[in-house]
Protein backbone atom coordinates (compact mmCIF):
# COMPACT_ATOMS: atom_id res chain seq x y z
CA UNK A 1 0.00 0.00 0.00
CA UNK A 2 2.02 2.87 -1.34
CA UNK A 3 -0.62 5.71 -2.20
CA UNK A 4 0.00 9.01 -0.40
CA UNK A 5 -2.83 8.98 2.60
CA UNK A 6 -4.68 12.59 2.71
CA UNK A 7 -4.21 14.19 5.95
CA UNK A 8 -5.75 17.50 7.55
CA UNK A 9 -4.36 19.83 9.80
CA UNK A 10 -6.96 20.75 12.72
CA UNK A 11 -4.88 24.43 14.58
CA UNK A 12 -3.00 26.15 11.84
CA UNK A 13 -0.86 27.87 14.89
CA UNK A 14 3.24 27.91 15.01
CA UNK A 15 3.08 24.21 16.72
CA UNK A 16 0.86 22.56 13.73
CA UNK A 17 2.94 24.05 11.04
CA UNK A 18 6.07 23.70 12.10
CA UNK A 19 6.02 20.14 13.75
CA UNK A 20 3.67 18.97 11.37
CA UNK A 21 2.87 20.76 8.11
CA UNK A 22 6.47 21.44 7.00
CA UNK A 23 7.57 17.77 7.46
CA UNK A 24 4.70 16.84 5.58
CA UNK A 25 5.00 19.32 2.71
CA UNK A 26 8.56 19.19 2.63
CA UNK A 27 10.09 15.59 3.57
CA UNK A 28 7.56 12.94 4.44
CA UNK A 29 6.14 12.94 0.83
CA UNK A 30 6.21 9.12 -0.02
CA UNK A 31 3.44 7.84 1.86
CA UNK A 32 1.48 11.32 3.19
CA UNK A 33 0.18 14.90 1.58
CA UNK A 34 -1.49 17.35 4.02
CA UNK A 35 -4.52 18.39 1.61
CA UNK A 36 -5.61 20.85 3.63
CA UNK A 37 -6.22 23.22 6.82
CA UNK A 38 -8.82 23.82 9.70
CA UNK A 39 -9.39 26.36 12.22
CA UNK A 40 -12.00 28.75 13.67
CA UNK A 41 -10.40 31.75 12.51
CA UNK A 42 -9.85 32.12 8.83
CA UNK A 43 -6.90 34.84 9.01
CA UNK A 44 -4.86 32.05 10.97
CA UNK A 45 -5.39 29.47 7.81
CA UNK A 46 -4.26 32.64 5.66
CA UNK A 47 -0.80 33.15 7.97
CA UNK A 48 -0.24 29.40 7.54
CA UNK A 49 -0.81 29.51 3.96
CA UNK A 50 1.43 32.49 3.69
CA UNK A 51 3.99 30.88 5.86
CA UNK A 52 4.47 27.62 4.24
CA UNK A 53 4.02 29.39 1.16
CA UNK A 54 1.31 27.32 -0.31
CA UNK A 55 -2.57 27.96 -1.22
CA UNK A 56 -3.88 24.96 0.70
CA UNK A 57 -8.23 25.14 1.18
CA UNK A 58 -8.46 26.07 4.60
CA UNK A 59 -12.21 25.79 6.59
CA UNK A 60 -13.96 26.97 9.82
CA UNK A 61 -16.66 24.43 9.29
CA UNK A 62 -15.58 20.93 10.47
CA UNK A 63 -18.14 18.74 8.22
CA UNK A 64 -18.05 20.61 5.28
CA UNK A 65 -13.85 20.21 5.20
CA UNK A 66 -14.62 16.38 5.91
CA UNK A 67 -17.29 15.96 3.44
CA UNK A 68 -15.27 18.13 0.24
CA UNK A 69 -11.34 16.68 1.24
CA UNK A 70 -12.22 12.67 2.24
CA UNK A 71 -9.09 13.12 4.27
CA UNK A 72 -7.47 9.53 5.69
CA UNK A 73 -5.92 10.76 8.62
CA UNK A 74 -6.47 14.14 11.00
CA UNK A 75 -3.66 16.26 12.64
CA UNK A 76 -4.97 17.77 15.46
CA UNK A 77 -2.63 20.66 16.88
CA UNK A 78 -5.82 23.12 18.38
CA UNK A 79 -5.78 24.32 21.56
CA UNK A 80 -6.07 21.49 24.31
CA UNK A 81 -9.17 21.70 25.48
CA UNK A 82 -10.78 21.40 21.91
CA UNK A 83 -8.77 17.93 21.22
CA UNK A 84 -11.66 15.71 22.48
CA UNK A 85 -14.02 16.68 20.27
CA UNK A 86 -11.71 16.59 17.21
CA UNK A 87 -10.73 13.08 18.12
CA UNK A 88 -14.04 11.75 18.75
CA UNK A 89 -15.34 13.40 15.67
CA UNK A 90 -12.29 12.00 13.82
CA UNK A 91 -13.05 8.72 14.80
CA UNK A 92 -16.78 8.33 14.41
CA UNK A 93 -15.79 9.30 10.65
CA UNK A 94 -13.61 5.90 10.81
CA UNK A 95 -10.36 7.94 10.18
CA UNK A 96 -6.71 7.67 11.47
CA UNK A 97 -6.42 10.44 14.15
CA UNK A 98 -2.58 11.95 15.32
CA UNK A 99 -3.08 14.12 18.34
CA UNK A 100 -0.79 16.42 19.60
CA UNK A 101 -0.03 16.21 22.81
CA UNK A 102 -2.02 16.28 25.54
CA UNK A 103 -4.58 13.83 24.45
CA UNK A 104 -7.38 16.35 26.52
CA UNK A 105 -7.11 18.24 29.44
CA UNK A 106 -9.21 15.62 32.21
CA UNK A 107 -10.34 12.87 32.51
CA UNK A 108 -14.02 13.46 31.39
CA UNK A 109 -12.88 13.85 28.30
CA UNK A 110 -10.52 10.83 28.35
CA UNK A 111 -13.55 8.50 29.16
CA UNK A 112 -15.84 9.93 26.14
CA UNK A 113 -13.02 9.50 23.57
CA UNK A 114 -11.93 5.62 24.71
CA UNK A 115 -15.90 5.14 24.82
CA UNK A 116 -15.82 6.31 20.82
CA UNK A 117 -12.78 5.03 20.43
CA UNK A 118 -14.24 1.41 21.35
CA UNK A 119 -17.36 1.94 18.95
CA UNK A 120 -15.74 2.47 16.23
CA UNK A 121 -12.54 0.02 16.17
CA UNK A 122 -13.97 -2.36 13.71
CA UNK A 123 -14.14 0.90 11.19
CA UNK A 124 -10.35 0.72 11.37
CA UNK A 125 -10.36 4.11 13.02
CA UNK A 126 -7.06 4.30 15.44
CA UNK A 127 -5.56 7.53 17.31
CA UNK A 128 -2.26 8.30 18.50
CA UNK A 129 -0.63 10.73 20.61
CA UNK A 130 2.49 12.23 19.74
CA UNK A 131 4.59 11.96 22.93
CA UNK A 132 7.92 12.58 21.42
CA UNK A 133 9.96 12.20 24.93
CA UNK A 134 9.68 8.38 24.28
CA UNK A 135 12.19 9.59 20.85
CA UNK A 136 14.99 11.39 22.83
CA UNK A 137 18.40 9.41 22.37
CA UNK A 138 18.37 9.24 26.76
CA UNK A 139 15.12 7.98 27.55
CA UNK A 140 15.34 5.55 24.65
CA UNK A 141 19.14 4.61 26.38
CA UNK A 142 17.37 4.40 29.69
CA UNK A 143 14.75 2.70 28.64
CA UNK A 144 17.30 -0.03 26.60
CA UNK A 145 19.81 -0.26 29.95
CA UNK A 146 16.61 -0.83 32.06
CA UNK A 147 14.69 -3.69 30.23
CA UNK A 148 18.63 -5.12 30.33
CA UNK A 149 19.31 -5.25 33.82
CA UNK A 150 21.44 -2.60 33.66
CA UNK A 151 20.56 -1.69 37.32
CA UNK A 152 18.43 -4.47 38.38
CA UNK A 153 14.66 -4.67 38.98
CA UNK A 154 13.50 -0.68 39.17
CA UNK A 155 12.28 0.52 42.60
CA UNK A 156 12.17 4.15 42.43
CA UNK A 157 12.07 7.42 40.30
CA UNK A 158 12.62 11.03 40.68
CA UNK A 159 11.42 13.52 38.01
CA UNK A 160 12.81 17.50 38.54
CA UNK A 161 11.85 19.56 35.58
CA UNK A 162 12.75 23.01 35.75
CA UNK A 163 11.49 25.77 33.33
CA UNK A 164 13.09 28.80 33.47
CA UNK A 165 11.96 32.71 33.46
CA UNK A 166 11.83 32.80 29.66
CA UNK A 167 10.51 29.21 28.70
CA UNK A 168 8.37 29.12 31.66
CA UNK A 169 6.72 32.40 31.44
CA UNK A 170 5.68 31.65 27.63
CA UNK A 171 2.88 29.69 29.45
CA UNK A 172 1.46 32.52 31.59
CA UNK A 173 1.47 34.22 28.05
CA UNK A 174 -0.84 32.16 25.77
CA UNK A 175 -3.80 30.58 26.33
CA UNK A 176 -2.28 28.24 28.94
CA UNK A 177 -2.06 30.03 31.60
CA UNK A 178 -6.10 29.36 32.31
CA UNK A 179 -6.66 25.48 33.62
CA UNK A 180 -10.38 25.57 31.18
CA UNK A 181 -8.12 25.86 28.45
CA UNK A 182 -5.32 23.61 29.08
CA UNK A 183 -5.44 21.39 32.65
CA UNK A 184 -2.62 23.25 33.78
CA UNK A 185 0.91 22.38 33.46
CA UNK A 186 0.50 19.03 35.34
CA UNK A 187 -1.21 17.86 32.22
CA UNK A 188 -0.54 20.36 29.15
CA UNK A 189 3.31 20.06 30.09
CA UNK A 190 3.69 17.13 32.28
CA UNK A 191 1.70 14.83 30.29
CA UNK A 192 4.81 13.87 28.22
CA UNK A 193 6.63 13.28 31.32
CA UNK A 194 3.88 11.22 32.52
CA UNK A 195 3.68 9.16 29.20
CA UNK A 196 7.56 8.49 29.47
CA UNK A 197 7.64 7.43 32.98
CA UNK A 198 4.36 5.07 32.38
CA UNK A 199 6.43 3.84 29.29
CA UNK A 200 9.67 3.15 30.74
CA UNK A 201 8.22 1.11 33.98
CA UNK A 202 5.74 -0.83 32.05
CA UNK A 203 3.12 -0.51 34.28
CA UNK A 204 0.06 1.73 35.19
CA UNK A 205 -0.32 4.89 37.78
CA UNK A 206 -1.50 3.34 41.34
CA UNK A 207 -2.06 5.80 43.64
CA UNK A 208 -0.80 9.72 44.14
CA UNK A 209 -0.99 12.71 45.96
CA UNK A 210 -0.04 16.23 45.27
CA UNK A 211 0.46 19.79 46.14
CA UNK A 212 1.22 22.90 43.54
CA UNK A 213 0.30 26.47 44.12
CA UNK A 214 0.89 29.90 42.38
CA UNK A 215 4.11 31.24 43.36
CA UNK A 216 5.44 33.90 41.05
CA UNK A 217 3.56 34.95 38.30
CA UNK A 218 -0.50 36.29 38.07
CA UNK A 219 -0.84 38.09 41.01
CA UNK A 220 2.14 38.03 42.66
CA UNK A 221 3.75 40.34 39.93
CA UNK A 222 5.25 44.25 40.96
CA UNK A 223 3.11 45.16 38.68
CA UNK A 224 1.05 44.29 35.71
CA UNK A 225 -0.70 45.32 32.24
CA UNK A 226 -3.23 43.70 29.58
CA UNK A 227 -0.11 43.01 27.36
CA UNK A 228 3.48 43.37 26.41
CA UNK A 229 3.02 45.52 23.08
CA UNK A 230 2.44 49.12 23.99
CA UNK A 231 3.03 48.33 28.13
CA UNK A 232 3.89 51.19 30.34
CA UNK A 233 6.41 49.18 32.58
CA UNK A 234 8.24 47.63 29.68
CA UNK A 235 11.52 49.18 30.37
CA UNK A 236 11.49 47.98 33.97
CA UNK A 237 9.97 44.22 32.93
CA UNK A 238 13.08 41.82 32.30
CA UNK A 239 9.77 39.11 30.86
CA UNK A 240 8.81 42.13 28.11
CA UNK A 241 8.79 40.34 24.90
CA UNK A 242 8.64 42.03 21.32
CA UNK A 243 7.06 39.16 19.17
CA UNK A 244 5.80 41.06 16.29
CA UNK A 245 9.28 41.92 15.17
CA UNK A 246 9.18 38.08 13.66
CA UNK A 247 6.79 37.46 10.74
CA UNK A 248 5.45 35.01 11.45
CA UNK A 249 3.60 35.39 14.58
CA UNK A 250 2.08 39.05 12.83
CA UNK A 251 0.86 36.49 10.22
CA UNK A 252 -0.47 34.04 12.96
CA UNK A 253 -1.45 36.08 15.75
CA UNK A 254 -1.40 39.46 15.18
CA UNK A 255 -3.94 39.58 12.03
CA UNK A 256 -6.09 37.03 13.59
CA UNK A 257 -6.38 39.05 17.09
CA UNK A 258 -9.52 41.33 15.73
CA UNK A 259 -11.60 37.70 14.88
CA UNK A 260 -11.04 36.01 18.03
CA UNK A 261 -9.22 38.01 20.68
CA UNK A 262 -6.46 36.05 21.45
CA UNK A 263 -4.05 37.97 22.58
CA UNK A 264 -0.22 36.16 22.34
CA UNK A 265 1.53 38.68 24.67
CA UNK A 266 -0.41 38.57 27.64
CA UNK A 267 0.49 39.68 30.98
CA UNK A 268 2.27 37.20 32.62
CA UNK A 269 1.22 38.67 35.82
CA UNK A 270 -2.55 38.73 35.18
CA UNK A 271 -4.55 38.29 37.88
CA UNK A 272 -7.11 35.88 35.63
CA UNK A 273 -4.17 33.34 35.72
CA UNK A 274 -5.03 30.42 37.66
CA UNK A 275 -2.94 27.69 36.88
CA UNK A 276 -0.16 26.34 39.18
CA UNK A 277 3.86 27.11 38.55
CA UNK A 278 4.98 24.99 41.37
CA UNK A 279 4.13 21.22 41.68
CA UNK A 280 5.08 18.75 43.76
CA UNK A 281 3.47 14.96 42.77
CA UNK A 282 4.08 11.93 44.50
CA UNK A 283 2.99 8.40 42.95
CA UNK A 284 3.15 5.06 43.00
CA UNK A 285 3.01 2.30 40.20
CA UNK A 286 0.77 -0.81 40.22
CA UNK A 287 4.09 -3.20 39.99
CA UNK A 288 5.81 -1.10 43.20
CA UNK A 289 7.80 1.62 41.55
CA UNK A 290 7.35 5.10 43.25
CA UNK A 291 7.84 8.10 41.72
CA UNK A 292 9.19 11.99 42.96
CA UNK A 293 8.07 14.40 40.30
CA UNK A 294 8.72 18.32 40.66
CA UNK A 295 8.06 21.27 38.52
CA UNK A 296 8.85 24.27 38.24
CA UNK A 297 8.06 26.82 35.89
CA UNK A 298 10.08 30.08 37.17
CA UNK A 299 13.49 28.27 37.33
CA UNK A 300 17.05 30.02 37.53
CA UNK A 301 18.16 27.68 34.40
CA UNK A 302 16.50 25.32 32.37
CA UNK A 303 16.11 21.75 32.40
CA UNK A 304 15.49 18.07 33.48
CA UNK A 305 17.05 15.60 35.94
CA UNK A 306 15.70 11.73 35.69
CA UNK A 307 17.13 9.42 38.20
CA UNK A 308 16.49 5.52 38.14
CA UNK A 309 17.25 4.07 41.35
CA UNK A 310 17.84 -0.15 40.84
CA UNK A 311 18.25 -2.90 42.97
CA UNK A 312 22.08 -3.19 41.73
CA UNK A 313 22.57 0.53 40.76
CA UNK A 314 21.37 3.47 39.26
CA UNK A 315 20.95 5.28 35.82
CA UNK A 316 20.45 9.20 35.75
CA UNK A 317 19.90 11.88 33.50
CA UNK A 318 20.80 15.26 33.22
CA UNK A 319 20.06 17.80 31.11
CA UNK A 320 20.34 21.57 31.06
CA UNK A 321 19.60 23.38 27.60
CA UNK A 322 19.02 27.25 26.47
CA UNK A 323 16.18 29.29 25.73
CA UNK A 324 17.47 32.09 24.01
CA UNK A 325 14.19 31.30 21.54
CA UNK A 326 11.72 32.35 24.06
CA UNK A 327 13.10 36.06 24.47
CA UNK A 328 12.77 38.38 27.61
CA UNK A 329 15.78 38.88 29.52
CA UNK A 330 15.87 36.49 32.58
CA UNK A 331 19.17 34.90 32.12
CA UNK A 332 21.75 32.79 34.03
CA UNK A 333 25.33 34.64 32.95
CA UNK A 334 27.69 31.35 31.81
CA UNK A 335 25.36 28.68 32.02
CA UNK A 336 26.08 28.05 28.08
CA UNK A 337 29.18 26.25 29.37
CA UNK A 338 27.30 23.69 31.77
CA UNK A 339 24.10 22.99 28.60
CA UNK A 340 24.01 19.78 27.33
CA UNK A 341 22.52 16.20 28.20
CA UNK A 342 24.44 13.43 29.78
CA UNK A 343 23.08 10.08 31.02
CA UNK A 344 25.60 8.24 33.75
CA UNK A 345 25.42 4.88 35.03
CA UNK A 346 26.15 4.25 38.41
CA UNK A 347 26.66 0.46 39.34
CA UNK A 348 28.08 0.33 43.54
CA UNK A 349 30.36 -3.25 42.67
CA UNK A 350 31.45 -2.36 39.31
CA UNK A 351 31.93 2.12 39.37
CA UNK A 352 30.44 4.54 37.57
CA UNK A 353 30.03 4.69 33.21
CA UNK A 354 29.20 7.30 31.26
CA UNK A 355 26.82 6.23 28.53
CA UNK A 356 27.32 7.40 25.35
CA UNK A 357 24.60 9.25 23.45
CA UNK A 358 24.22 9.52 19.50
CA UNK A 359 23.84 12.97 17.90
CA UNK A 360 20.91 13.78 16.28
CA UNK A 361 19.63 16.62 14.38
CA UNK A 362 16.24 17.96 14.71
CA UNK A 363 14.20 19.46 17.28
CA UNK A 364 13.43 18.62 20.87
CA UNK A 365 17.13 17.18 20.59
CA UNK A 366 16.22 15.28 17.26
CA UNK A 367 13.26 13.22 18.96
CA UNK A 368 10.51 14.72 16.09
CA UNK A 369 12.07 13.69 13.32
CA UNK A 370 12.00 10.15 14.17
CA UNK A 371 8.00 10.62 15.89
CA UNK A 372 7.38 12.51 12.40
CA UNK A 373 8.78 9.24 10.19
CA UNK A 374 7.02 6.76 12.04
CA UNK A 375 3.95 8.74 11.82
CA UNK A 376 4.08 9.97 8.77
CA UNK A 377 7.07 7.81 6.55
CA UNK A 378 5.75 4.20 6.56
CA UNK A 379 3.72 2.17 4.86
CA UNK A 380 -0.20 2.88 5.84
CA UNK A 381 -0.47 -0.78 7.03
CA UNK A 382 2.95 -0.75 9.02
CA UNK A 383 2.59 -1.91 12.19
CA UNK A 384 2.66 0.52 14.89
CA UNK A 385 6.55 1.00 16.35
CA UNK A 386 6.97 0.75 20.28
CA UNK A 387 7.63 4.48 20.66
CA UNK A 388 4.51 5.44 18.86
CA UNK A 389 2.03 6.09 22.04
CA UNK A 390 -1.44 4.23 21.02
CA UNK A 391 -4.41 5.93 23.03
CA UNK A 392 -4.94 3.62 25.75
CA UNK A 393 -1.35 4.49 27.15
CA UNK A 394 -2.18 8.67 26.08
CA UNK A 395 -4.86 8.08 28.58
CA UNK A 396 -3.06 7.00 31.22
CA UNK A 397 -0.60 10.20 30.94
CA UNK A 398 -3.85 12.60 30.91
CA UNK A 399 -4.74 10.63 34.06
CA UNK A 400 -1.73 10.97 36.36
CA UNK A 401 -2.22 15.07 35.67
CA UNK A 402 -5.98 14.59 36.33
CA UNK A 403 -5.43 13.15 39.95
CA UNK A 404 -2.64 15.95 40.99
CA UNK A 405 -4.79 18.36 39.72
CA UNK A 406 -8.00 16.52 41.83
CA UNK A 407 -5.60 16.11 44.73
CA UNK A 408 -4.40 19.71 45.07
CA UNK A 409 -8.35 21.13 44.76
CA UNK A 410 -8.65 18.67 47.86
CA UNK A 411 -5.43 19.90 50.18
CA UNK A 412 -3.03 17.01 49.14
CA UNK A 413 -5.28 14.03 50.00
CA UNK A 414 -4.56 10.99 48.27
CA UNK A 415 -6.49 9.79 45.20
CA UNK A 416 -6.27 6.67 43.73
CA UNK A 417 -5.60 7.74 39.62
CA UNK A 418 -7.08 4.27 37.80
CA UNK A 419 -10.76 5.27 39.42
CA UNK A 420 -10.93 7.86 37.20
CA UNK A 421 -11.66 5.47 34.00
CA UNK A 422 -13.37 2.70 36.42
Amino acid sequence: MSIRKRYVLIGAGARGIHMFAKPILNTFTTHSELVGLFDRNPARIDGANRILKTALPGYTNFSRMMKELKPDGLIIASQDSTHAEYIVRGLEAGKRVFSEKPLCVDAKQARKILAVAEKTRASGARCWVTHNMRYTTEVTECKRLIKEGAIGALKSIVFIETLDRRHGADYFRRWHRLKKNSGGLLIQKASHHFDALNWLTDSKPDSLVAQGALLFYGKNGPFRGKRCMGCQHSAKCDHFIDLWKNESNRALYLDAESKDGYIRDSCIFDMAIDIEDQMNVLYNYENGVHVAYTLSAFASYEGWQLHFEGAEGRLEICAKTSTNWVGGNVTVQGMEKSMGTSVTLYRPKEGVRDIPLPKLEGSHGGSDPQLQHDLFDRPWDAEPTERMAPLEEAVQAILVGHAANVSMARGGKPVRVQSFIE
